[in-house]
């Protein structure tokens, strides 16, 4: 019961917050409803003793009494519901900015890519739809609280025996409550299970993937995979809602027999003269509202139960991820590079990973140069370009910039003085002007600034095409949908809104381009290197797999199994005879004809 005072306490008072008015004018209705419910029964009994009594004014008056008090239970709750249902909205709507936020308001995303985080957060949007309807829920259990307590004091005015009966209809409540806490925790440990349908849906049914999906002939493999998921989580809640139904039946049972007591008891006391024909209507009209009213707030409470559950997650998640926020040290990001950047003895791991996905590295950087960052999959080529921007924290060791640690920096000041496009990067849907003006939100409504960064990255056609205020994407009726090396195009040109980028990173930059626009890119990304690198020392680091594209940085890094294992400049490299050679020596392989 604790946790369902704290829920609707905390529920109650953001709703206060959020719009007393509706508050209170939801509450008063439901209040005045939970009246005229018992109301009825006392009136009909009256009704009854008036009429055997030959009091026809009497009988008159209480029938006139029924009515009025009949149409009000009807009538008051719907009005209600027209505040509540409107304050549960605006409920829901806080809640998720505040999701959203948490999940975005963390210094650095080395949680936040834990697939466990993502089981987590999957969940707390399930709780948030809970939150909005226990605010209607609240009410409606305060109301029903009422008429349970005024049903009593009626009843006892028959006997006080019939008191026993409300004691017995606590029963069903704490049986009814086991019951949610047992079923609350199988649905948690089935999470993993809704998140891969979830994902197995949209594989399926999303226009990206079904090309490959229908040329592969692949959609009966993964709906079989579905299949096996659903049929997984059915069996698992199935067996939950079986333990709930028979803790739920079973507390239903003890208060119906309660009932059946009750009721024969008042007929006991009528034909002993010790009780009106009135006081049998009342007794057996109340009984029966009795256990709707136990039913109902059974329902409620459940539904309380959860969304205390929920929120108390939500609570633990708020205050884990202020945890993780480091405070602002005052310390503010270099102007310059000095000499470069340089990593000292860094390592990495993943928050639950068994092995470091970086292993002490010791790199410099220095000021003014490209970087070329090469390596298979999984040798920890992204790990290394989030540790640089920011975005992950180093397990052990540090990274340094004109003697100054970054973990010493606030975060968002290093932020600001670097510049990134990744592999992965994010299709912003909206106008033209804001998809690219984002990158630097203090020019977001500037056409200039987002002019000269089309122009730096080469796709002044896409713009022409457009038009700044043209909407990028297919989430709009009047939406543009652009090709895969199109949005790479805005997204570099999003990159380049900051000029003066202490670190500029890109992420297989050319992925999704054709040979024309990859060399674009390459002239674009050669003449924002020198003028980074001439304006602020700034160094330039990308990650590719072609080699042609390599060599024409001034550095080249080669990673293996988390660790630096050669570096220099593509001539050495070759000369050495090492790891980087021989996949030069393949790739260009792949390109050599035979005579």
């Amino acid at each position: 019961m604790t946790d369902v005072l704290f829920c609707l306490g905390r529920l109650l008072a953001i709703a206060w917050r959020l719009d007393r008015r509706r508050l209170l004018v939801g509450g008063g209705l439901l209040l005045a409803g939970s009246v005229a419910t018992p109301l009825v029964a006392v009136a009909a009994g009256r009704v009854v003793d008036a009429v055997l009594d030959g009091a026809g004014t009497a009988a008159t008056v209480w029938a006139l009494v029924a009515g009025l008090a009949l149409t009000g239970e009807l009538m008051l709750g719907h009005f209600a519901h027209l505040s509540y249902f409107a304050l549960a909205e605006l409920t829901e709507e806080r809640f998720n900015r505040d999701l959203v936020r948490l999940v975005n308001g963390t210094d650095h995303l080395d949680r936040t890519d834990d697939p466990a985080f993502a089981d987590r957060v999957d969940l707390l949007r399930q709780d948030v739809m809970q939150m909005r309807a226990t605010v209607q829920s609240g009410l409606q259990l305060g109301a029903t609280a009422v008429q349970v307590l005024l049903t009593a004091v009626v009843l006892s005015t028959v006997s006080p025996w019939l008191l026993l009966l409300a004691v017995v209809a606590v029963v069903p409540v704490l049986l009814g409550r086991r019951a949610e806490t047992d079923l609350e925790q199988v649905r948690e440990q089935q999470s993993p299970t809704t998140r891969g349908i979830r994902h197995l849906r949209r594989l399926a049914t999303s226009p990206a993937s079904q090309k490959e999906i229908r040329l592969s002939g692949g959609a009966d493999f993964l709906l079989a995979r579905q299949r096996a998921l659903l049929e997984r989580y059915d069996d698992a809640m199935t067996r939950a809602d079986v333990r709930y139904a028979l803790l739920r039946t079973g507390g239903q049972l003890v208060f119906g027999l309660g009932y059946v007591a009750a009721v024969l008891g008042v007929f006991l006391l009528a034909s002993q003269g010790r009780a009106t024909a009135g006081q049998v209507v009342l007794t057996v009209t109340l009984a029966t509202q009795l256990s709707v009213q136990m039913s109902t707030g059974i329902a409620l409470l459940g539904s309380v139960h959860r969304a205390a559950v929920g929120l108390r997650r939500f609570l633990a998640f708020e205050a884990e991820v202020a945890g993780d926020v480091a405070p602002a040290t005052g310390v503010p990001a270099p102007a310059r590079t000095g000499d470069g950047i340089r990593l000292e003895g860094v390592t990495f791991r993943y928050p639950d990973a068994d092995v470091d996905a970086l292993a002490d590295v010791d790199l410099h950087l220095p000021a003014g140069t490209s970087v070329a960052l090469v390596g298979e999959n999984g040798a920890g080529k992204s790990t290394l370009l989030k540790l640089l921007t920011g975005l992950y924290r180093p397990t052990a060791g540090r990274v340094v910039v004109e003697d100054v640690d970054l973990a010493d920096v606030e975060p968002a000041a290093w932020r600001a003085r670097t510049a990134a496009l990744f592999q992965d990067l994010a299709r912003v849907e909206l106008s033209l002007q804001h998809s690219v003006g984002i990158g630097r939100l203090a020019d977001v409504d500037s056409p200039a600034a987002v002019s000269a960064a089309v122009a730096r990255a080469g796709v002044a056609q896409v713009a022409d095409d457009v038009g700044h205020d043209g909407v990028l994407g297919t989430g709009y009726a009047d939406g543009r949908d652009l090709s895969g090396g199109q949005w790479q195009g805005v997204g570099f040109a999003r990159t380049l809104m900051r000029t003066d980028p202490l670190l500029l990173v890109l992420d297989e930059p050319a992925s999704a381009l054709d040979a024309l626009a990859e060399q674009r890119l390459v002239d674009a990304y050669r003449t924002v290197a020198a003028d980074v690198a001439a304006r602020v020392g700034g160094v330039t680091l990308f990650v590719t797999h072609r080699m042609s594209t390599v060599r024409l940085a001034d550095r080249i890094v080669v990673l293996e199994g988390g660790r630096v294992v050669e570096q220099g400049t593509h001539d050495e490299l070759v000369a050495a005879a090492g790891r980087y050679a021989t996949l030069w020596a393949l790739q260009s392989r792949a390109y050599a004809t035979d005579d």
